[in-house]
């Protein structure tokens, strides 16, 4: 009588299929992922425009004594539906000095709401106290002080809202850090880093009338 071999590989394979399935089932690798981890994106994809709806997003440096600039919100002032935000940059070095015109954010004027952008200032070129061209402005002999219009809100948002509930509220002043060395004119193009931005905020609660 002749007898007929099966083919044993297709049978070897299914056995090791069925032994990788129950060893992951051991080690319960699906039943629990490695943990993931949230991170702002790099600088160069995010939106600098700083639009409603959006957040201020990492790398900020808070503006503090050991930032060789200091930016603060030194008054708040309402006119109506307009929010005159005052702002200075100073330092503590006598020999610094700030090179104007303010890029590649120049000082912006938010409304935030829980960490959100619910109104703004829309970012203009600061061209200096003399809207002329690109200088050093002396910041370590005299503060550089300059009022933001905060004068569009946000869908949502209404000044009679902001107005009986303060304490939900801030005012951030953002800029881009600035450089040291000579005044430029230049501004950043395509596949060069912005630069973070420096953040100096002020409680509605506590704003001066």
């Amino acid at each position: 009588m002749r007898r007929v071999l099966l083919p044993a590989v297709p049978v070897l394979l299914l056995a090791l299929a069925g032994c990788g399935a129950d060893s992951g089932a051991v080690t319960g690798d699906r039943a629990h992922p490695a943990p993931t981890t949230t991170t702002s994106p790099p600088l160069k994809f995010q939106d600098r425009s700083l639009p409603c709806g959006g957040t201020i997003e990492p790398p900020v440096v808070v503006s503090g004594p050991d930032e060789s600039l200091q930016l603060t919100v030194t008054s708040l002032r309402r006119q109506g539906s307009t929010l005159r935000t005052t702002y200075r940059i100073t330092s503590q070095d006598r020999t610094e000095a700030l090179s104007l015109p303010i890029i590649d954010v120049p000082p912006t004027a938010l409304l935030i709401k829980h960490g959100v952008v619910v109104g703004r200032q829309k970012p203009a070129a600061d061209t200096g106290p003399d809207g002329g061209p690109a200088l050093l402005y002396p910041v370590g002999r005299r503060p550089y002080t300059k009022t933001l219009p905060l004068d569009s809100l946000c869908p949502g948002t209404t000044w009679s809202d902001v107005d009986q509930h303060p304490g939900d509220y801030q005012v951030v002043v953002v800029m881009s850090v600035q450089p040291q060395g000579e005044p430029s004119d230049s501004r950043p193009t395509d596949g060069v880093e912005p630069r973070p931005l420096l953040e100096a905020t002020h409680d509605l609660s506590t704003k001066s009338r």
